[in-house]
């Protein structure tokens, strides 16, 4: 397709900032290139240690602190830890597709609990959809894809269904610094059986550097850090250390940019899609006209020169289509009013 108005992929439009570049660099320059610790250097450990102490409320220290390949390791690796096959993990749908897919790689039962149209977590649903063989639960807040943000409150009275039962959660909080409507609120600080995955390629534009991290309990993190020696062995030592240049300077500069961003795709959808969720992230989740298959959607927005996804990548839904909107302002226009064009124009068609 040429020159597409590519609104599929969630990362950002901007480029990884010079100084982070100019860490990778320097650590190339001075030889920093050989294998590093499974878990990630100490100072890099130290650092996000740090980070989640002041920001999330975790009180972990290094030693409860690993560095992954991106956040889908971090996933891999988590399920190896805790899943066998035959146990069930709890996922809100819609969902990231790795949440899905590594658990049947693994033989554990992936069993989606229904959050549309709001896209909100209860305490209610988790707690209708436990079993004796429920080992997890995974959360993703801000989310991919409906981009919505679960707030404390409802956080709180999930953590102590999670405690009744003696679950063990997964949160996902690549998206922390895309709130929009509210402040993030990370559930390990107050559930001390949480998985904590963040990462850098968001806030930071850092997506090809491949850095993620993950903390928890002290004896999950001990078996994290063997399994990491024969999944992955050695991160990146060039990225590990442009990923601790990052940690010094605050995203909040990208936070709000991303923010008008989310602005500009509600007025233009506005009127015609119900845009639920987009409290968060890089992603509005919108339905479709009845009888219009999301598929079917998606091939008509391609006509056009416009990339979206189906919802059936990231649900069992298959009449949403997911929408990023990280691309640079005058793409994204140009490509809302395609979209908002094509739904105007259905019956005519």
């Amino acid at each position: 397709m040429p020159d597409p108005i590519d609104l599929s992929i969630g990362f950002p439009e901007d480029d990884t900032p010079d100084y982070i570049k100019a860490a990778g660099i320097r650590a190339i320059a001075h030889g920093f290139t050989r294998y590093t610790p499974s878990n990630g250097i100490f100072e890099l450990r130290a650092a996000l240690a740090e980070k989640l102490q002041r920001e999330n409320n975790l009180r972990v220290g290094p030693e409860r602190v690993a560095v992954t390949s991106g956040v889908t390791v971090g996933v891999l690796l988590a399920y190896l830890a805790l899943l066998d096959p035959g146990d069930e993990i709890l996922v809100p749908d819609p969902y990231f597709p790795p949440y899905f897919a590594l658990a049947r790689l693994l033989g554990a039962v992936p069993v989606p609990i229904n959050t549309y149209p709001s896209f909100q977590l209860t305490a209610a649903l988790v707690e209708k959809h436990i079993t004796p063989k429920t080992k997890v639960l995974v959360i993703n807040s801000p989310n991919n894809p409906s981009g919505a943000v679960y707030p404390e409150r409802e956080l709180r009275r999930i953590a102590q269904v999670a405690k009744t039962h003696g679950l063990t959660i997964i949160s996902d909080e690549i998206y922390e610094y895309f709130c929009y409507d509210g402040p993030h609120f990370s559930i390990g600080s107050i559930y001390p059986q949480t998985v904590t995955l963040n990462g850098f390629s968001k806030a930071y534009a850092m997506t090809g550097w491949r850095v993620g991290y993950m903390a928890g309990p002290a004896e999950f993190m001990r078996v994290i850090n063997d399994l990491a020696q024969y999944v992955v062995f050695s991160n990146s030592s060039i990225s590990e250390k442009a990923a601790l240049a990052a940690l010094r300077h605050s995203p909040t500069r990208l936070t709000r940019k991303y923010h008008a961003k989310r602005d500009t795709v509600l007025r233009y959808l506005d009127g015609t899609f119900e845009v639920y969720g987009s409290q968060g992230s890089f992603f509005a989740f919108v339905p479709l006209p009845t009888g219009m298959s999301d598929v079917a959607f998606c091939q008509a927005a391609a006509d056009q020169g416009v990339i979206i996804l189906p919802s059936r990548a990231f649900s069992e839904r298959r009449d949403y289509v997911r929408i990023a909107f990280a691309a640079p302002h005058l793409t994204l226009v140009r490509g809302l009013k395609i979209l908002r064009r094509l739904v105007q124009d259905l019956p005519k068609r």
